[in-house]
C-alpha cells in the first residue's frame, strides 16, 4: 500500500516518432499497470520534423515514476522520455 506522504504529482517528456497508433501504446502502457494520465498534451516538434513532444502528467511514488519513464523507454516508437 502507498502511503499518501510519499506521493508526487510529476510531468513526462517523451518525444515519439510520428506512427499510427504511437499515443495508443502510450497510454495503453499507463491503463495496463493501472496509473493514472492526469493531463496530457502533444503537438508536432518543428526541429525535428516527423517527431511529436507528449508532455503527460501523472501522480505516484518514485518507484512508480522510475518504472514508468522504464517502460516508456522500452516503446518502439519513444526516442525520449524524462521527467522534467
Amino acid at each position: 500500500m502507498i502511503s499518501t506522504d510519499t506521493i508526487q504529482h510529476f510531468t513526462i517528456s517523451i518525444i515519439v516518432v510520428n506512427r499510427a497508433g504511437a499515443l495508443s501504446r502510450i497510454t495503453g502502457l499507463f491503463s495496463k499497470r493501472g496509473y493514472n494520465i492526469d493531463t496530457l498534451t502533444v503537438g508536432p516538434m518543428a526541429e525535428r520534423p516527423g517527431y511529436s513532444r507528449l508532455i503527460l502528467a501523472s501522480s505516484g511514488d518514485e518507484a512508480t515514476k522510475a518504472q514508468i519513464i522504464k517502460q516508456l523507454r522500452k516503446l518502439v516508437d519513444v526516442a525520449e522520455a524524462k521527467t522534467i
